[in-house]
């Protein structure tokens, strides 16, 4: 009946140890570096950034103002 007690808390302190590893080395992984909102200083010098995006040249609907382009609504 020993044995199985034995056995039985063996796995138990596995069970804690698997959690311990996973809590201490892929956790800080997940949270290590939050994720940076672009600005227009992100882009490299060619490209101009539009919605969160480094493009070439602005899509329709945005106006053009140098390093960034800013969304205009047309509907009005």
């Amino acid at each position: 009946m020993r044995c199985l007690e034995q056995i039985g808390e063996a796995s138990a302190a596995r069970a804690v140890a698997s959690r311990i590893l996973f809590a201490a080395l892929i956790l800080p992984l997940l949270m290590a570096v939050p994720v940076q909102a672009q600005v227009a200083g992100a882009c490299p010098p060619p490209k101009k950034l539009a919605a969160g995006a480094c493009v070439t040249a602005c899509p329709g609907g945005y106006e053009d103002r140098g390093r960034d382009c800013v969304y205009r609504n047309q509907s009005r």
